[in-house]
């Protein structure tokens, strides 16, 4: 064993020197998961929604074919196949991680996603690696006026364009790296490569040992792509100068560029072939002149890894011990990921449950139509099936059901006037009778009136109003987190509204044409006789109007006039036996109507400035 050598800043074993022992074990960081490949069988483990990790294993054929054992050719046939079996597996975590919906249980949606995915990648690969750098570099000869059909200068265009390819894959790989979903699957990918040098190294497969390796690996798919990259600059340059010193023009002309793209495009299986043994070599041998390639690979590696956290390593542990353990008894079956099931069957499981026996049907049946995009006459259709993934998280929402908490919390939106507001325990949820209010308000908002949505709350009522006349908004709230919940629906719906965090007016200023208001108005000694699933999950200062439930019309009732502009308008929600009490207090400055709601209960209060 080597000594301990420090990586980006901590002591990792280093496993590429002095190793105890060799592996052809490989992987592929998915979706919340690692798979990994041996000599006759592959595992895939994903750590789903409730924090289990899953497996999938399959056993690989016995022997390869022939294609397959050839030196060069192998390289290129391990290029195709890696890429078409690296997409099934992607889809197959995604079946765990939720990442998309197939209702119709045939497998077509999430096909189809994969196929154009991967199309479009092709699309793009080719258009950054090849279109990209003969533009850039075309662009520089221009600058410079040198002419590229000058075949003198073909082998400084052939360098250009190669320097423009490595700098456009670092570029790339930075970015990416960025994205928050990517960098979660570097960070398995490095869990991927410890774990595997752990096993090298001669070490036990324990986390802590794990955390300790390298996230480097001499056999690492980034490395591939870099010698891909590296050494078809390489070959187009020999070619370049090889063409020029035999007087052949023809694909260094300007206008057949065409021809020199399909060139490059014919050379990529060779170059992959011989990138591939290339891979092979260095993983085998630590030969002092193949350490400059191997530090480039690892310099690229240190963009496509990232440190793991302890979880990541157990996933990665658990795919690696279950392919020592399929390939040292080939009498191990297969085990996969649980099939698709239909919404009878999910019913089923779940009233085997005892935790969940307090699940309301109709709530279950609202929470199956929100979260997989179907209607109520779909729920008894068999041919509707939910993935495994889905059944997982329809699980836990079930429990949180079960506990009382409204379904809108569970799934995080509400439907509010035709559009899909997100809701969460931060706001209450808007009511039916707050759509009443909604009518009222919107009978007084014109396309050029200032309106101010106070105690917005998830801005139902300022984003709708502003929406559908096209007014200016501003929304209110004491609550910095019910704003942020204003502010994303807003972002979402596309609406143009300005944000006051403001204890009732006194943050704001000016005046309006209209002001809406549904203020808490809930009698303090009433909220704990409340229905469970509005006192133990909504929020109390939403609810909470003070003794009498009156403490926030008053003070309407006595700066709304200073806020308003002639003839201003004031709508208010207002509780079922309050009607008298808030005209009342609103009478001397206003001119008041009190309207009430499908129930015939007083609800609504609208009232006109004097």
């Amino acid at each position: 064993m080597s000594k301990n050598k420090k990586t980006d800043g901590k002591k990792n074993v280093s496993c590429a020197l002095g190793s105890v022992r060799k592996t052809k074990i490989g992987g592929q960081a998915v979706l919340e998961g690692v798979m990994m490949r041996g000599s006759s069988s592959m595992a895939l483990a994903c750590r789903d929604e409730m924090g289990v990790i899953r497996l999938d294993t399959t056993r690989l054929p016995a022997s390869k074919p022939w294609y397959r054992r050839v030196p060069f050719i192998r390289g290129v046939v391990n290029l195709v196949t890696s890429l078409i079996s690296g997409t099934k597996i992607i889809g197959k975590s995604a079946e765990v991680m939720v990442e998309d919906v197939d209702t119709k249980g045939d497998g077509g949606g999430m096909g189809w996603m994969m196929f154009v995915s991967t199309l479009l990648g092709v699309v793009l690969a080719l258009g950054l690696f090849m279109v990209l750098p003969t533009y850039a570099t075309q662009g520089i000869f221009n600058l410079v006026k040198l002419q590229t059909e000058d075949i003198d200068w073909a082998w400084l265009k052939s360098l250009l364009e190669g320097v423009f390819k490595i700098l456009v894959l670092v570029v790339y790989m930075s970015v990416i790296s960025c994205m928050k979903e990517i960098k979660r699957v570097f960070m398995y990918h490095g869990a991927e490569h410890k774990t595997i040098a752990c096993y090298e190294a001669g070490l036990p497969l324990t986390v802590e040992n794990v955390k300790k390796c390298s996230r480097y690996h001499d056999r690492c798919g980034t490395s591939f792509i870099v010698f891909v990259v590296v050494l078809s600059v390489i070959l187009m340059l020999v070619l370049d100068i090889v063409c020029a010193l035999l007087g052949w023009t023809l694909f260094l002309e300007k206008n057949n560029w065409w021809l020199r793209a399909l060139l490059k495009i014919a050379l990529l299986p060779v170059v992959a072939g011989i990138s591939y043994e290339v891979l092979m070599l260095l993983a085998r041998s630590d030969f002092i002149l193949f350490r400059p390639l191997k530090w480039l690979g690892k310099q690229f590696q240190k963009l496509t890894t990232r440190e793991p956290d302890e979880g990541m390593c157990e996933v990665a542990i658990c795919a690696f011990n279950k392919v020592l353990e399929m390939d040292a008894d080939l009498s191990i079956p297969e085990e996969h990921f649980p099939e698709p099931v239909t919404i009878e069957q999910f019913r089923a499981q779940l009233s085997e449950q005892k935790e969940l026996v307090a699940c309301v049907k109709g709530d279950v049946d609202w929470l199956l139509c929100a979260i997989l995009n179907i209607k109520q006459k779909d729920l008894n259709n068999p041919k509707v099936k939910i993935p495994f993934g889905w059944t997982v998280r329809l699980e836990m929402m079930s429990e949180r059901l079960s506990l009382g908490e409204p379904w809108q919390y569970v799934v995080g939106k509400t439907e509010f006037m035709d559009r899909t507001f997100a809701v969460d325990k931060r706001v209450l949820i808007p009511r039916m009778e707050t759509e009443l209010v909604c009518e009222q308000l919107l009978k007084h908002v014109g396309g050029d009136s200032e309106v101010l949505d106070l105690c917005c709350g998830s801005g139902v009522l300022g984003i709708t109003a502003q929406l559908e006349k096209g007014c200016k908004a501003t929304l209110a709230d004491v609550s910095a987190d019910a704003l942020a919940v204003a502010k994303q629906n807003a972002k979402t719906l596309k609406a143009k509204a300005r944000f006051v965090r403001s204890d009732m007016f006194d943050g704001v200023k000016g005046k309006f044409d209209v002001i809406v208001c549904n203020p808490p108005y809930v009698k303090s000694a009433v909220i704990d006789t409340l229905d469970a699933s509005v006192k133990d999950h909504e929020p109390r200062l939403a609810l909470d109007g003070g003794e009498d439930g009156l403490k926030f019309y008053r003070i309407l009732a006595k700066e709304a006039p200073l806020h308003l502009c002639d003839k201003g308008v004031l709508v208010l929600e207002i509780g079922y036996d309050q009607g008298n009490a808030v005209a009342d207090l609103l009478k001397d400055q206003f001119d008041v109507q009190v309207i009430a709601d499908y129930s015939s209960n007083d609800r609504i209060v609208v009232a006109v400035k004097r």
